[in-house]
Order: C-alpha cells, then sequence, then structure tokens
C-alpha cells in the first residue's frame, strides 16, 4: 500500500476519476454533533491560520475508480460543507471554484458527472443536493442525515463570525494521510480500521463480511437485490440490528451464545455469532441473503407503529399487531418468524395460524398481568425447538409446548390471572403498554358493544378518582369506607372506560353516574346502576370482569390443573442419598414418562433427550461436566440400550448417587449453555 499526506480539497478535486463509495458501506449517517465539530475544526482553522488532519482515507483504485474503503462519512461531510458554502455565499469566483473542486466535474470524459457516487441508499437525496438548479425535497427525503447536514451547514456559514471566503480558504488547509491499496485484502484493512466498533454497526459489519470480497457486480447484484431491500423494509422502524439478533434466535433455536461468559445472544456479540452461524450452516453468500429476505418480509410483517391504519389489516395482521404493537411483546417476532415460515409451507392454514397466535397472546397478557416473565427470548427459543419436532402442527401440539414453563417462565393459570385482576393496581403495573385501556376496551368488545369509539380516542377513568376533593372524601365517609380508596383506587374495579373529552376528576358520584348512564361502554353503564359506591361493589365488579377476561384470554381447562404430587418423587435436586440400595422405576422428562429399571437406563434416558435438543451444546455440556470419558464410539461389550446416539455410547459403572451426581451437572451445564430449564422438567420415582 502507499500513504501520503494530502489536502483533502486536492485529493477530491484533481482526481480524474470518480470517487464510489461500495455497496457494502454503511449509509452516511454522520449526527449533528459531527458535524458542528467539522465546522468548529474549520473556523478555527481561520483564527489559526493552522491546517487541520482529518484522519486517514483508505481507497482502492478499481477500473478508472476509487473506490472508498474508510474515510466516507468525512469525505461526504467535506463536500456537502463546499455545496452549502455555494448556496450561501454570493461571491460568483468562490462557486466557480467550488463547483470543479468539490461537486462534479467540468472537464474530460467525466463531464458532469458527480465527483462523489454515494451508496444507493443515498444517491438520490445527494444528487439533488449537488444540484445547482432549483430542486423541491419530499418530507421523507428532509429527514434524510444529508439533508439534515446540509440545512445544518448552511445555517452554520450563515451565521459564522468568518466570511464565506475565509471558510473556502479554509477548506483548503484540511489534510489527510491517503492510503491507497493494492493487492492487500480491503476486507481485513477495513474491519482493523474500525476494530474498536465504535464507528460501526453489526448491520454494517454483517453487510461488509458478506460482500467485501466479491467481485464488484455481484456486490452491485447482491446489494440491491436483498441487502438494501432489507433495510428499505426495516430502517425506517430503527429495527435492522434487532431483526438480526431476533432472526438467529430463530434460526438458531436458542439465544444462548458460546462464548467465555455463556452470554445470552444481543447485539454485543451479534457479528461474532453471526459469523459462526454462517459459516456452519452456509457457503454461498446470496442463499443466505435470499433466506434473510424471506424473514426481513416476515418480520417486517409483524412489527408495527402508531401510523398503521388498524382497520385496514387482514384478520391475521390484526392478530400480530395485537401482539406485537399493543401488548409491546419484544420478543415475540423470534416465534412469529418461525410459526410464519412454516405457514407458508402449508404446515397449518390460516385459521389455526390465528389460533396459535391468540394462544400467544393469552400467554402475554396473563404475564404481563400476574408479573411473569412471559415471551423472552430464552422462550422463545425453546418454544421453537419444542416446536421443530413437528413435522405439523395443530392446537393440542402448540398448547402444550407454549405451557411447558415452569416458575416465573409458566403459564399463569386461572385462579392466579383472576386472582391478580381482582387484588393488583393494575393502573400502575400495566401502564407501560396502556394496558388497562387493552383490557377494558377487549372487554367491551367481547360482550359485542355496538358503535364503540375508536381505541385512540379513549381513556381509563377513575371511578373514586385519583386525588380526591372534599366532596369525595366526605362522600367515602358517610359510606363509611374511607380507606377503599388507598386500597382500591388503581385496580379493575376502579377503573372504566370513557371518550377522552368526557374524562373529569372534579365530579361527585352523582354526577359522574348520570354521565356513565349514557356511556357507550357497556361496563362502564353497569357503574350507574350502582345507588352507592363502596369497596364491596368495586370489588365485586372486579370480580365480574376477571370472569369474562378469562374467557378471552384463555388457558385450556386441562392445563389449569394443580401438578400432580406423586409418592416418593425425586428431582434431580432431591437428596441423592435416598436411592442408595433402590432401583428406578420411572422417569418423567418434558412431560414424557417411561418405565426404567436400572440406573443406567436413566443416565441415557437424560442424554438422549439432550442430544436430541441441542447435539452442539449436549457435547460441551457433557465435556464441562468432566464426563465425556464415559462415552465409548464403538459397541465393543455394549448393548444397543447404552446407545445415545450414532457413534456415542454409556461405557461407565458407576453407583446411583454417582450416576444423579453426574446428570445434575450434565444438565445443569446444558440449561445454562443453551438458555433452557430441562432440569425442572425430570423427575423420576423409585421402586
Amino acid at each position: 500500500m502507499e500513504a501520503k499526506e494530502i489536502g483533502l480539497d486536492v485529493f477530491i478535486g484533481e482526481k480524474k476519476a470518480r470517487f464510489v463509495i461500495p455497496v457494502y458501506q454503511r449509509n452516511y449517517d454522520w449526527k449533528k454533533n459531527n458535524c458542528e465539530k467539522l465546522f468548529a475544526d474549520v473556523e478555527n482553522i481561520v483564527k489559526t491560520g493552522n491546517s487541520h488532519f482529518l484522519g486517514t482515507v483508505v481507497c482502492q483504485s478499481v477500473d478508472g475508480e476509487y473506490i472508498i474503503i474508510d474515510g466516507q462519512q468525512r469525505i461526504a461531510s467535506v463536500i456537502l460543507l463546499a455545496k452549502a458554502l455555494y448556496e450561501v455565499t454570493d461571491d460568483s469566483n468562490i462557486k466557480e471554484d467550488i463547483v470543479p473542486s468539490f461537486i462534479m466535474h467540468t472537464t474530460g470524459a467525466l463531464k458532469n458527472q458527480l465527483r462523489l457516487k454515494p451508496s444507493e441508499y443515498d444517491n438520490a437525496v445527494f444528487e439533488k443536493i449537488m444540484s445547482t438548479d432549483s430542486v423541491t425535497f419530499s418530507e421523507d427525503e428532509k429527514l434524510s442525515a444529508l439533508y439534515v447536514n446540509y440545512e445544518l451547514f448552511k445555517q452554520k456559514i450563515s451565521n459564522s463570525k468568518c466570511i464565506c471566503k475565509e471558510i473556502y480558504d479554509a477548506l483548503g488547509k484540511l489534510k489527510v494521510v491517503l492510503i491507497t491499496l493494492q493487492n492487500e485484502n480491503a476486507q481485513e484493512i477495513f474491519e482493523s480500521l474500525n476494530s474498536t466498533g465504535l464507528d460501526l454497526t453489526n448491520a454494517d459489519l454483517i453487510r461488509n463480511y458478506l460482500i467485501m470480497n466479491l467481485e464488484p457486480d455481484a456486490q452491485e447484484k447482491l446489494y440491491k437485490n436483498y441487502w438494501l431491500q432489507i433495510e428499505l423494509l426495516l430502517k425506517p422502524f430503527d429495527a435492522v440490528e434487532k431483526f438480526f439478533v431476533q432472526y438467529l434466535i430463530t434460526k438458531r433455536r436458542s439465544d444462548s451464545v458460546q462464548d467465555e461468559k455463556k452470554s445470552r445472544l444481543s447485539k454485543r456479540n451479534l457479528y461474532d455469532t453471526f459469523k459462526d452461524y454462517f459459516k456452519k450452516n452456509f457457503e454461498d453468500v446470496e442463499k443466505f441473503l435470499i433466506d434473510l429476505y424471506h424473514y426481513a418480509k416476515i418480520y417486517r410483517r409483524v412489527i408495527f407503529d402508531e401510523n398503521t391504519k388498524f382497520d385496514e389489516l387482514s384478520p391475521l395482521d390484526k392478530k400480530f399487531y395485537e401482539l406485537t404493537h399493543m401488548l409491546d411483546a419484544d420478543n415475540a417476532p423470534i416465534i412469529l418468524m418461525y410459526l410464519f415460515d412454516r405457514y407458508e409451507r402449508n404446515h397449518f392454514d390460516e385459521s389455526t395460524f390465528i389460533k396459535f397466535v391468540d394462544a400467544l397472546i393469552s400467554l402475554t397478557f396473563r404475564a404481563k398481568v400476574c408479573d411473569y416473565v412471559g415471551i423472552s427470548s430464552q422462550f422463545a427459543g425453546n418454544v421453537i425447538a419444542r416446536l421443530d419436532k413437528y413435522e405439523t402442527l395443530n392446537e393440542e401440539i402448540f398448547w402444550q409446548v407454549l405451557t411447558f414453563g415452569k416458575g416465573d417462565y409458566a403459564f399463569p393459570r386461572d385462579e392466579e390471572f383472576k386472582t391478580a385482576l381482582n387484588n393488583e393496581p393494575l393502573f400502575v403495573n400495566l401502564k407501560k403498554f396502556d394496558g388497562c385501556k387493552y383490557l377494558l376496551y377487549s372487554l367491551e368488545k367481547f360482550v359485542g358493544a355496538d358503535n364503540l369509539p375508536a381505541f385512540s380516542n379513549t381513556v381509563v377513568e377513575h371511578i373514586i378518582p385519583q386525588r380526591l376533593n372534599e366532596k369525595w372524601r366526605s362522600y367515602l365517609k358517610a359510606q363509611n369506607d374511607s380507606q377503599a380508596h388507598e386500597l382500591l383506587v388503581h385496580t379493575l374495579g376502579n377503573l372504566a372506560l370513557t371518550v377522552a373529552d368526557e374524562k373529569s376528576e372534579k365530579e361527585s358520584f352523582d354526577t359522574k353516574t348520570f354521565r356513565f348512564f349514557n356511556s357507550k361502554f357497556s361496563y362502564t353503564k353497569d357503574v350507574a346502576k350502582f345507588a352507592n359506591l363502596n369497596s364491596k361493589q368495586i370489588q365485586a365488579r372486579a370480580k365480574k370482569l376477571a370472569n369474562i377476561a378469562v374467557q378471552i384470554w384463555t388457558l385450556p381447562s386441562k392445563y389449569n390443573e394443580q401438578p400432580k404430587i406423586l409418592y416418593n418423587v425425586l428431582t434431580l435436586d432431591s437428596d441423592f442419598d435416598k436411592c442408595t440400595g433402590k432401583k428406578p422405576a420411572t422417569i418423567s422428562i418434558l412431560n414424557v414418562e417411561k418405565q426404567i429399571t436400572t440406573w443406567k437406563s436413566l443416565s441415557v434416558e437424560i442424554l438422549r433427550q439432550l442430544y436430541s435438543l441441542d447435539t452442539d451444546i449436549f457435547k460441551s455440556a457433557t465435556i464441562s461436566a468432566n464426563f465425556s470419558k464415559y462415552f465409548s464410539t464403538t459397541t465393543e461389550k455394549l448393548r444397543e440400550s447404552d446407545k445415545i446416539a450414532e457413534g456415542t455410547y454409556i461405557k461407565f459403572s458407576l453407583d446411583a448417587v454417582d450416576i444423579l451426581k453426574n446428570m445434575k451437572r450434565v444438565v445443569e451445564n446444558f440449561d445454562e449453555m443453551a438458555g433452557t430449564n430441562i432440569k425442572d422438567e425430570i423427575w423420576f420415582t423409585l421402586k
């Protein structure tokens, strides 16, 4: 490579070639503070007369074009500043100099072509900004970083104490070290220059990894056909990196990352996890991008924003909207991408899909009400891994899989759900996602209320106000119920749905009930039937609404049963000394019960299950537990009953306590690495 110091204006203005931002580069995204610092540096040049070093620019000459490997943000920003100066100044000499030096070629074979060709994503706006003719910008174009920074530079120039001639002369004192690559690997150079990860997003790194070392024509094709399309789908939602995280969890069936910290997949370790996944599963970049684009289209379909017109959505999309947007189920797209892919492969029909999403809605809302975990990324990966065992899916399978969780990951039963609805301060607990309004509106829809006002036009009103005035204090005292406010004010029984402009905290109970009598909401209207208001009526109203809620956010009756308490049942957390001198009778793993006769067969059943769930994690878990020494790769002196998988057989002979201790270590390691809770779903009985 060659390296030399050069003035940036010389670099841009004297080359008889175009500067091209390759498709693998990120889009222009300098922030306001970056541009303000650049302009402050220019003003400082005017003040001191000294030149200013802008950093390193790395480029590669390819077919008469200069490919910018590093430095595009600085180059584009200086050109924007020069064009802003062109617009602000009245000095015709400066204008005449700026055009050939920074904007476009004015002579030769490249005459009238812009000196910089940005990425496809930015090109249209950049060309408009660089035009010397009068142009108009759409509202979307005005949101682009290019336009915003261009306008900022014009404002800075207009407000500066420096005159335009001084600013223009200062641009000539911006210096860079130009590195021109010869035969070096462009990607290796690029990654080393950006190894801190401060300048590039994970999406930038992934894009570069995929297409940077391809031929230019292949880069252009793959970028335009796939990568750009993904950005156009997801960038308006600021969801590109989040999509990558959730895509990998969907495809890997796990959010576990095998690093020194045994981490969960997140933006922090996304790039390394992606590279590992790509190397193991793909040889062809285009095949990967086809798959990625397929899932990006699904992902876009299941996320929404405030501009979504709910009434125009299909029945299935309305369910997606309810789950991911109204209920703010952040990790639900992990499961939805998996389900949608199988739906497109005709593994179930649309009506069944809607029932699946209804089940996810029920789990999510019950979990939020009861303060359970709900759909975490770990839970989502486990659900997909379990569903993967079935060639086709139906309601029974889906409910069975969705209710496997224990403890904080459990699907709240009816009694738990109703207890929380009756007693918890829901207005406070569910405030983050407007959950009380969602709850009350859903109750109204369930009873088939006609001509309901739009959801967006409704508010939740406290029947007993949040802040008591003297009338309400006197009223509650007369009812001998002064504590009702403190205990019940934010509970379901004290909440009613009203139209936004009707709500009033100052009304007396009589005035309020008269207004409620004319309400379009049936459960609000019912409050007008109360002759007086006291805590018993509030609690009775909550109980009534809770009994209806379990009919909306359902859980099949078979899963509402309390777990069976079996005599002499042991788990991997039990006292293993109780097993000395005894034989096992049954083992249950993930709700599948089998008859067994030896402790070795118990270990075989556990290991087979772990192996089937994830072979790689199984191997890591057994190595970490120092258990791999008990495996054999041959069948010599072994039986079929000793077989874990093809080429893996149990060959040890230990007593009950040692076997159980080994199994506990292996399962705990597997759970930690895979993000599962298999240990909690294993129990066994003794003869």
